[in-house]
């Protein structure tokens, strides 16, 4: 008994060869996290999910260098994610997270990169998560984010500039009481060597000396900055503390006595920002983007709140878009039959010598007038989050988006060709939320998903497939499965049909909207269809409750009721992910923060829960279970910061896991997974940080 990992679906990235490159030619990343400047002032990056180090000129016009592959090498990496210049040697440090490790590169003007040596892997150090890293005065401090310390603390490791082992801080004292350290990631220092820690598990900034006593800022009178709406990482520029995620998409601006100046707005989810040469300038990875960017903005101008839009001066990474690609994959539905080899879809457009004598007009018109009725359901469920001056921009864009797929529907409906639906619901589908679209597979291939959808509204996130039990008025293909996808950003839920014209997924109808009301949906994520009542369940996060729906047999989405609200009894939630029921009618629950599955009926009534909070990968420990589901008996749970997947009997017994931390695709190790997917046995689950489908097989 067991689960063994088989394959993935998402392409990799191509080798590049022919080097230097300009870099507007197409440059794939993939999550890059780190960055620094080396003595001669060219950019090194980090491209985490790729494993290997890129090494830019300074005007990030030309790649110069491609250093590292997957491995445990001297020259390889499992998620390479910080860099550090040294200050004096032509030396490079960087933490290889998934090795437990870092990294002394040396190199010189004419770039030849030599491994020196890496360290902290070593017994008595034995790092579990090297993060964030800084120096000083011949002194290197380490973020250790997934140490466990016997209070349960993650720690600082400190290394002399060799990378020998010196102490360890695991709480900040000095201060009235202990100041804890949980999931530490980014650091930084100012002009007097002090340290700033971007404490992630409790969103806070905390500073310290190097010996672990707290220094207050003058602000608060403590030793940290709090009430941040996320801390991954922090940066002292232009004499100010920023925080990439301190303000939601925006960098928080602090000033060092801990006074909230203001924002830089105009980001999605920033991580690391590295000071340039050039005037006012600096680097800003966004890994979810998969982008490095150089910016501009005099932080002089950022006080008494004001919001400042930095000048973008260039920018790095592609769109994540070629053929088989994934750029934030978050949900799966479908499955891929077993003995299924090579992909069968095609979006293909005929010539016009293969197009039929007949094409049904009435099924095109039909579908052109459904979209226009969903146009008007989106915009009317737009209102209550719109703005005086109109929607917000990325409502805006998704609105024209559509817009564009229908004209090109009306230009080009005579080139398409009508096909027979042979009513095979097999196949994969997976929400690439990073390029707003749905994508299929029906092949294990890596590279065998395509496009199978108009453009999703940006924050697309959650998905299931409905099977009707009967044709619904406007239902063009009733053989094949809806398919249900809820929007992260806008509260508003999609259900897709297959339109066997166009050969795509179309909107059927939505529902939902932005709010707290019975009605209204905030932050929603995972899906699940009750497999007797055919009724949707959605884990209204941002509400912390569970929003149930009802498709009647006119077409007509209804709600049903929602249960729960926010706490941490019995029948409360702290922001439920995912849900899945059984056979029998359970509804089990990941509530997330409060680090629990939680099992209620059909009707919201609390039967029992179980685990707790803590680190464990053959137990029932959680920390942050994102996703679960039901298949054959068995409870399947992806607990996030464990990385591990784990299956529970229906007595709530542990029975197995597969875990695994890193970006190593031959292994099936995982970093951010989301939305997972069991049906036969075959757990999906995509990744989106690694942008990727793993698939396992679970052996009962």
């Amino acid at each position: 008994m067991g689960i063994s990992y088989q394959t993935h679906l998402g392409t990799d990235h191509n080798p590049i060869t022919d080097l230097p490159a300009a870099t507007h030619e197409k440059l794939s990343l993939n999550t890059p996290v780190g960055s620094c400047i080396d003595h001669y002032q060219r950019v090194w990056l980090a491209d985490t999910a790729h494993n290997r180090l890129l090494v830019f000129d300074k005007e990030l016009k030309n790649l110069l260098m491609v250093f590292g592959s997957t491995g445990d090498g001297d020259c390889s990496f499992n998620m390479p994610f910080r860099l550090l210049a040294h200050p004096d040697k032509n030396w490079v440090y960087v933490t290889d997270i998934g090795n437990q490790r870092v990294h002394i590169l040396s190199y010189d003007a004419g770039l030849d990169v030599t491994p020196v040596k890496t360290f902290g892997n070593e017994p008595d150090v034995a790092l579990k998560g090297p993060n964030g890293i800084v120096y000083y005065q011949g002194k290197l401090c380490v973020a250790d984010e997934f140490y466990e310390g016997d209070a349960g603390n993650s720690r600082l490791a400190i290394f002399n500039d060799d990378g020998d082992y010196l102490y360890s801080i695991e709480t900040i004292t000095g201060y009235k009481e202990p100041v804890d350290l949980l999931w530490p990631q980014g650091l930084s220092l100012d002009r007097r060597g002090r340290i700033y820690i971007a404490n992630t598990g409790f969103n806070t900034v905390v500073r310290c000396n190097w010996q672990g006593k707290g220094l207050n800022f003058e602000a608060n009178n403590k030793p940290y900055l709090e009430s941040l709406e996320l801390a991954r990482d922090v940066a002292i520029i232009q004499g100010k503390v920023l925080i990439p995620g301190g303000k939601a998409n925006a960098i928080a601006v602090y000033s060092q006595t801990g006074r909230l100046q203001g924002s830089l707005e105009g980001y999605f989810s920033p991580i690391q920002l590295t000071e340039y040469p050039d005037s006012d300038s600096f680097l800003v990875t966004e890994p979810i983007l998969a982008s490095l960017q150089l910016h501009q903005a005099n932080l002089k101008q950022v006080q008494n709140g004001r919001s400042l839009y930095p000048t973008v001066k260039a920018q790095l990474g592609d769109e994540r878009d070629s053929v088989g690609q994934l750029h934030f994959s978050t949900a799966v539905a479908g499955n891929i039959p077993l003995n299924q080899t090579s992909s069968s879809f095609s979006n293909t457009f005929p010539t016009s010598s293969s197009l039929p004598s007949f094409v049904p007009q009435s099924l095109m018109l039909q579908g052109l007038a459904q979209q226009h009725r969903f146009h008007e359901q989106l915009v009317n469920l737009m209102q209550p989050i719109g703005l005086s001056s109109g929607l917000p921009t990325w409502l805006n864009m998704g609105l024209s988006w559509q817009m564009e797929w229908l004209q090109r529907w009306q230009k080009n409906w005579w080139s398409m060709i009508l096909q027979e639906d042979k009513g095979d619901d097999d196949g994969l589908w997976v929400v690439d939320a990073g390029n707003y679209q749905l994508q299929a597979s029906q092949s294990l291939e890596s590279s065998s998903l395509r496009s199978a959808s108009l453009p999703l509204l940006p924050g697309s996130l959650g998905l299931a497939a409905l099977k009707t039990k009967n044709p619904l008025p406007g239902q063009l293909a009733p053989s094949i499965p809806l398919l249900v996808v809820s929007n992260f950003l806008s509260g508003i839920v999609t259900i897709y049909q297959y339109h066997p014209l166009f050969k795509e997924l179309v909107p059927y109808t939505v529902f939902g909207s932005q709010g707290s009301q019975p009605w209204q949906l905030n932050q929603p994520q995972g899906i699940a269809i009750d497999p007797v009542s055919n009724d949707i369940f959605i884990a209204d996060s941002g509400n912390n409750r569970i929003s149930r729906w009802r498709l009647n047999a006119l077409g007509i989405i209804g709600l049903v009721d929602t249960f729960g609200q926010l706490g941490d009894g019995d029948q409360d939630f702290h922001t439920p992910s995912d849900i899945a029921i059984s056979d029998n009618g359970e509804c089990y629950i990941t509530d997330q923060f409060n680090h629990r599955i939680q099992v209620m009926d059909r009707d919201g009534h609390w039967l029992r829960s179980f685990g707790q909070a803590g680190y464990g990968i053959d137990n029932d420990n959680f920390l942050l279970p994102t996703s679960i589901e039901h298949d054959d008996g068995y409870i399947f749970i992806s607990d996030l910061v464990n990385r591990a997947v784990k299956v529970f009997d229906q007595n709530d017994q542990f029975v197995c896991s597969f875990s695994g931390f890193g970006a190593d695709s031959s292994k099936g190790q995982l970093w951010m997974p989301y939305l997972m997917h069991v049906h036969q046995k075959r757990i999906y689950l995509p990744d989106c940080a690694l942008n990727r489908v793993n698939i396992y097989h679970f052996e009962s």
